[in-house]
């Protein structure tokens, strides 16, 4: 699958910063894919099931290299990579020495600037999951390739240096739970992350009959959730529905306050089964 073109800075960012997650699963590692929203390209995670290699920012990094998301609307750019190992350095810089087979894909500088961020996202999620870093301590990344400094990443990013999260590629909504294509009993728990604006968040959740016409679902249900979080910053909401046996899609997303257009805004969506 060809892999999308994106621009080289979210040319109006709307998360200034992302703080790096509260202890949430050992059993899971958090992995953070691309996912394209309009005209941008954001960072969207998933908690996945990885191969335990001994520590938790190696084992995340290397499943972020293997693994492709769940989510058809998410992409990775990222090849499998045949080295990954990783190191934490007087408590607040990750060195992360990665083979070059990570990055031999060809990607134009915009999405090669967000499969270098996939990884410090990644590897700093990975060390809060562990309890290893908290939003008082965010790590910096140091990225070696082949045990060197000055790799230049898909031929556009050179590494080597201290590299922090860039807020502005943080996608602007997007739902953790429930992960893509989980069957539940009775209810949906639904759980994610998104700014805050003056309004709430909108929800929506369809019935499929059809899987291949999802966009011909039946809406069931719908409402607002609050994000925890000051206006302009990346909060976290959730809620819960009990819903009849079936198939449902939902939809997380920002309304357009100006009321110039219905369509939802940077929308982000799942399929569930509900037995």
């Amino acid at each position: 699958m060809p892999v999308p073109t994106a621009p080289t800075a979210a040319s109006s960012p709307l998360v200034s910063s992302a703080p790096v997650e509260t202890l949430r699963s050992s059993e899971l590692s958090p992995l953070y894919w691309l996912g394209t929203n309009a005209d941008n390209v954001f960072l969207y995670r998933e908690y996945r099931e990885a191969e335990n290699l001994g520590d938790p920012i190696t084992t995340a990094v290397t499943a972020l290299t293997r693994q492709q998301p769940l989510d058809p609307d998410y992409f990775n750019p990222l090849s499998p990579a045949t080295k990954v190992g990783a190191s934490i350095t007087n408590g607040s810089v990750i060195t992360l020495d990665i083979s070059s087979d990570a990055f031999k894909r060809r990607v134009d500088a915009g999405i090669a600037e967000r499969a270098v961020q996939q990884l410090v996202y990644t590897a700093t999620a990975a060390a809060a999951n562990a309890g290893l870093s908290n939003s008082d301590n965010p790590l910096e990344v140091v990225i070696l390739v082949d045990g060197h400094h000055g790799y230049k990443a898909f031929g556009h990013v050179t590494l080597g240096e201290p590299m922090s999260r860039d807020g502005s590629l943080a996608a602007p909504v997007w739902i953790i739970d429930p992960a893509q294509g989980v069957t539940s009993e009775g209810r949906v728990e639904v759980f994610g992350r998104g700014v805050a604006f003056e309004s709430q968040l909108r929800w929506q959740i369809f019935r499929i009959t059809d899987l291949d016409k999802p966009s011909e679902g039946k809406l069931v249900k719908a409402g607002t959730v609050s994000v925890d979080a000051p206006a302009g910053e990346i909060g976290e909401y959730k809620f819960s529905q009990k819903l009849d046996p079936g198939t449902y899609e939902l939809y997380v997303f920002h309304e357009d306050v100006s009321g110039q257009t219905e369509e939802r805004q940077n929308a982000d969506s799942k399929v569930f089964t509900i037995k």
